[in-house]
């Protein structure tokens, strides 16, 4: 079971994305602030705060930088260590979406409200690659096997080669468009939700073989920790599920510790913790307590 063990307070709005660099977890809000934060004490690193002109409502972040995307279309590098900007671009003139840090092609990916998919260097900046898919919001963006797929509103799945960007195909498994996507292809699955508050698996010749009702609304979250899979909803609830998707292990809501509002993303931590923000101005940490022997022992305990 997980357990919420930290509350970060701090922004004065809604939370909108959070990424984690293996270090800090980053946070942007509609209070047009993008902070970071230690997730063990709990508290705001004071030294990383950048203030914006316009809200972001998507974050990418490794060990060096910090790529932010605001309402307005400018897109932002800002060295993560010295707190000085890289670049900064205003391509389009619309909000972005969706940012992918790409580490071994050092390669920004990004997606924006009108359907532009923009590939940058990260260090530089400079424009690699423009596809103006004219597909809606890009809402999710996910990189395996050297497949680029792209998650759009209008014109549901895309997927390209990053090594040439030609399409290799299309599906559409979510009726009014997908939000996140989990490629496994080594278990031959593609999972996906969105809007339709369903999940659905579609196997790897892009036929949907499986598709479930998870949530009352919108599912904004999906990640994997071990077996099971965790999801997030505008309906104020996050749910752990079995790797079939068909039995729940656990719900947690404002009750038992989370949101009171909709949960608007998750972000893995490592296999034993996960962190989720929303629409109440908060992040969460949850922390997977161990049960032996019927006794339950806290994940951060040791056994001798």
């Amino acid at each position: 079971m997980f357990q919420a063990k930290i509350v970060l307070n701090g922004h004065a709005g809604p939370i909108y994305a959070a990424s984690w660099d293996g270090t800090y977890l980053y946070s942007s809000s509609g209070d047009k602030y993008v902070t970071r934060w230690n997730i063990v004490s709990g508290l705001q690193d004071t030294s990383f705060t950048v203030k914006l002109e316009h809200a972001a409502y998507t974050l990418a972040v490794n060990s060096k930088v910090c790529c932010i995307g605001s309402t307005d279309g400018t897109l932002i590098a800002v060295d993560t260590e010295s707190k000085r900007v890289l670049w900064e671009h205003n391509f389009f003139g619309n909000a972005w979406f969706s940012l992918l840090i790409n580490e071994e092609k050092n390669w920004l990916i990004a997606g924006d409200s009108e359907g532009n998919l923009m590939v940058l260097d990260v260090d530089s900046g400079n424009r690699i690659l423009h596809l103006p898919l004219a597909a809606g919001k890009i809402r999710s963006l996910s990189i395996s096997n050297n497949y680029c797929f792209v998650c759009t509103q209008l014109i549901g799945i895309l997927v390209f080669s990053i090594e040439t960007w030609n399409e290799i195909a299309s599906w559409e498994p979510n009726e009014l468009g997908s939000n996140v996507i989990l490629p496994e292809l080594s278990q031959n699955r593609i999972i996906t939700a969105g809007r339709d508050a369903h999940l659905v698996i579609s196997d790897l010749n892009y036929q949907v073989i499986q598709k479930t009702p998870l949530h009352h609304q919108t599912i904004y979250g999906l990640i994997r920790i071990g077996n099971q899979f965790i999801t997030s909803s505008m309906d104020k609830t996050i749910k752990v599920w079995k790797s079939n998707f068909k039995e729940i292990d656990q719900k947690m809501e404002f009750k038992n510790g989370g949101h009171n509002r909709s949960v608007n993303g998750l972000v893995f931590i490592d296999e034993q913790t996960f962190a989720s923000y929303g629409d109440d101005k908060k992040i969460i940490v949850w922390k997977k307590n161990r049960r032996l022997f019927g006794l339950k022992i806290d994940s951060d305990s040791e056994i001798s």
